[in-house]
């Protein structure tokens, strides 16, 4: 065998060999961009995934603000209604003292005041009840002293001779009191349902 003929197997055996590192390399580049398309592909879509968690959370965040403002207007707008129906009762109650009723209404406050009470009492009351009231508490034989010193749409203050208990039975004070507990059957009757 020739030198030449040796040189040219050589040549030949480090083509081959190249070529096999080369195709190696080629397969090698392959996988390892394979494998960084796969790890951009996992990141973009885990990035892409957190970007729509904290959309879909901020649209639900969002949403929920506006249910709440809205259910807030709603509730405001309704105990405006309740609000304003609760006054325009109490408006025609302070019209009481001009019904033909309205000596009976009185004496019944007067009754219910004195209930609470034995002995002398006295009787505060609007100076424009004067008579009714004195002529109601003389019917009744109650032992009392009669003060014109209270301005009122109508009712009475009664307390013990000592004025250390009273109870109010006044249009006004029967009105605070009803406020609150009519409010959920106005609430019924205004919208079928309660506050």
């Amino acid at each position: 065998m020739a030198i030449e003929d040796i040189l040219e197997a050589l040549d030949e055996q480090c083509r081959q060999e190249c070529r096999e590192i080369f195709d190696r390399a080629q397969e090698e580049a392959k996988r390892i961009i394979a494998k960084a398309q796969e790890e951009a592909e996992a990141l973009r879509r885990h990035r892409l995934d957190r970007i729509r968690a904290e959309a879909e959370s901020e649209a639900t965040s969002i949403l929920y603000s506006a249910r709440l403002r809205a259910k807030n207007e709603v509730i405001r707008a309704k105990e405006e209604v309740a609000s304003r129906a609760l006054q325009l009762a109490g408006d025609r109650l302070k019209d009481l003292r001009s019904r033909e009723d309205y000596p009976d209404i009185l004496r019944g406050f007067l009754e219910e005041a004195l209930s609470q009470f034995e002995g002398k009492v006295v009787v505060h009351a609007d100076p424009r009840d004067k008579d009714l009231v004195s002529k109601a508490l003389k019917k009744m034989g109650v032992k009392h002293e009669l003060r014109t010193d209270i301005e009122t749409a109508g009712g009475v203050v009664v307390s013990n001779e000592e004025e250390d208990v009273r109870v109010l039975n006044t249009v006004e004070e029967r009105l605070r009191r009803a406020r609150e507990r009519l409010r959920i059957p106005v609430y019924r009757l205004l919208f079928g349902e309660e506050a």
